[in-house]
């Protein structure tokens, strides 16, 4: 496992999405501050960073939902006293410029770039309602890994503070991210020493610890943990630092 890519920013990472081939993987970055919303992109093979001159321009609150060949789609979220989703936004990489922008109230779920509705199959590359979801053979697409989340309440994670007690002498709490890989098991998870921090753990099968980092604690933890995208690791420290490990 080697670094390949470290660079604070001056705002909030808020998001990460990603996008493009298996060939070509990009990845979309938003950060934030109290008045204005900055994107980029991020080639993963030349780790060029480049900021998106116009995607979201008018500073609309925009959710990731799905990656494209050459960009993404988000939800346009109500602003208000009755948060909801009003709307679903397609924007070209890297132009930023807007494909479509149509209305939308809820949605059921994502299959092979479609989006299920209650007014009907949205193909999210064109936005246009179809009869049916195609689902292709297609070995060209990302290969993304959400870790597995637990929380303090749940009885696997009782198992988790166990093992941590014993191996590492820590005393867990709040919550757990983990992924398991061919040779590495990924663990996000707190611990209280003076003030709440998240620590990413990686060891091997027999729980050798192979890479230790404390991601933030206090106030600079944040909503993202870490990701596994195309055999690297993504995770974010303070939520300014974004780190890129390959060879996962």
């Amino acid at each position: 496992m080697r670094k390949i890519f470290n660079h604070l920013f001056t705002d909030t990472i808020w998001s990460l999405g990603y996008w493009g081939t298996a060939t070509e993987p990009m990845v979309w970055i938003e950060t934030r501050n109290q008045e204005q919303i900055q994107a980029f992109t991020l080639d993963l093979h030349s780790l060029d960073l480049v900021k998106i001159p116009q995607v979201n321009e008018q500073n609309k609150p925009l959710q990731w939902l799905a990656g494209l060949t050459d960009g993404g789609v988000f939800l346009k979220l109500r602003q208000g006293k009755n948060p909801g989703i009003e709307g679903l936004e397609a924007y070209d990489f890297p132009s930023g410029e807007l494909r479509y922008s149509i209305p939308l109230k809820q949605w059921t779920s994502l299959e092979h770039q479609h989006l299920l509705t209650n007014q009907g199959i949205i193909d999210l590359v064109t936005g246009k309602i179809v009869d049916r979801v195609t689902k292709e053979q297609d070995n060209s697409n990302l290969k993304i890994q959400s870790p597995m989340h637990f929380e303090e309440s749940q009885a696997e994670f009782q198992s988790f503070a166990t093992l941590f007690n014993q191996k590492f002498e820590e005393k867990i709490g709040k919550g757990m991210d983990y992924w398991e890989g061919s040779n590495k098991l990924i663990f996000s998870y707190y611990i209280y020493e003076n003030a709440w921090k998240n620590k990413l753990r990686i060891c091997d099968y027999e729980f050798n610890t192979l890479f230790l980092e404390t991601l933030a604690e206090g106030d600079l933890m944040g909503y993202h943990t870490f990701q596994c995208v195309q055999n690297a690791l993504f995770f974010i420290k303070d939520k300014r630092e974004l780190f890129i490990y390959a060879d996962l």
